[in-house]
């Protein structure tokens, strides 16, 4: 009989979740400044190397540090109490730095695809040093 009731309860039909409120979370002034902080703190680190590397002698050097900047970036956006700004400034760089890193292949693009590949980083690496400006709040 025991047994029969540890049956039951174990395979007997489970609680329905509850269901969800829709409501989207909602972060401190302080979690906001802390998640852009962070995410400006990576961008400089990700930049520093990009700048070394990108302005020596040895494209896979360059491509690598572009490569493991953007996946810097990816994985600091995924703050979930950043703000829109720093996020879409953040994933656009990415983004960008991913292009350069294809384009710079001479075998597979032109002069001008690459040059409109850097155009477009020094944009956005634009956009990213506004958005971190005075600390990144």
């Amino acid at each position: 009989m025991a047994v029969a009731a540890l049956i039951v309860a174990l395979g007997g039909p489970k609680p329905a979740p509850p269901p969800p409120t829709g409501a989207v979370p909602t972060y401190t002034a302080a979690e906001t400044a802390a998640a852009q902080q962070q995410l400006c703190d990576t961008y400089k680190l990700a930049a520093r190397a990009v700048g070394v590397d990108t302005n020596g002698n040895n494209p896979a050097l360059a491509r690598i540090a572009l490569t493991n900047a953007a996946a810097m970036l990816d994985n600091a956006d995924g703050d979930l109490a950043l703000d829109a700004r720093h996020r879409n400034a953040a994933r656009a760089l990415a983004a960008a730095y991913r292009t350069l890193t294809a384009k710079s292949s001479s075998d597979a693009f032109t002069e001008a695809e690459y040059r409109a590949a850097l155009a477009d980083v020094n944009a956005r690496e634009a956009t990213m040093k506004e958005v971190c400006a005075d600390g990144g709040g």
